[in-house]
């Protein structure tokens, strides 16, 4: 059976601004090194908390590229590898304990490895390239997403990409807050910008 996240493309683009983004497959063993590297900087570490031995990520990422409820991408700029990229069927993941998951919904976990990236503009533009692509490929009406309370940047963007925080839920590693992006309004903030720049 193709599962949800299977149907999805393996590959994206989208602009804004002049700059080029991009999201790519997880092609392993080739990307392992770029992920280990990742994984260790101080900046993506206080988030994830993945800065195990090389081993241990070898045998994570393996297993979670054969996991069919969900799609492993790289985050592009300018052509350039800069971030990781989770996709999930929500309905399917553990997140569906926390709450009254649809069987379309799609979340996903996001990071910009690169540090020189981090801070200059380029998150908000990846968030919505990220909604473009779930919106556009496949029959989610809502978008979840459930980061650490502490991560301050989703609160940051949430209104200018249509994700509304629902809750905080306590999960075994983290309080998390839910937050849902809606398809009809995310298409009422930002679809003129997608149908002007691609």
């Amino acid at each position: 059976m193709i599962t949800i996240s299977k149907k999805l493309p393996n590959f994206f683009e989208y602009s804004e601004k002049n700059i080029q983004y991009a999201l790519r497959e997880v092609v392993l063993p080739q990307d392992f090194p770029l992920l280990f590297k990742w994984m260790h900087e101080p900046h993506v570490v206080s988030q994830w908390q993945m800065d195990k031995p090389e081993l241990e990520l070898e045998v994570y990422f393996e297993r979670m590229s054969v996991d069919d409820h969900q799609r492993l991408y790289i985050i592009q700029i300018q052509g350039r590898d800069v971030g990781y990229l989770e996709i999930y069927e929500a309905a399917r993941d553990r997140l569906a304990l926390y709450y009254a998951a649809d069987p379309h919904d799609l979340g996903w976990h996001v990071l910009l490895g690169e540090k020189d990236v981090v801070g200059k503009g380029h998150f908000r533009a990846v968030m919505r390239m990220m909604s473009y692509f779930i919106f556009e490929n496949s029959l989610a009406d809502k978008i979840v997403g459930e980061p650490d309370e502490n991560v301050k940047s989703y609160g940051y963007v949430a209104d200018e990409i249509a994700f509304e925080a629902q809750k905080k839920i306590k999960m075994p590693e983290k309080t998390a807050v839910l937050y849902h992006c809606f398809r009809h309004e995310f298409y009422k903030k930002c679809g003129a910008l997608y149908a002007v720049t691609n």
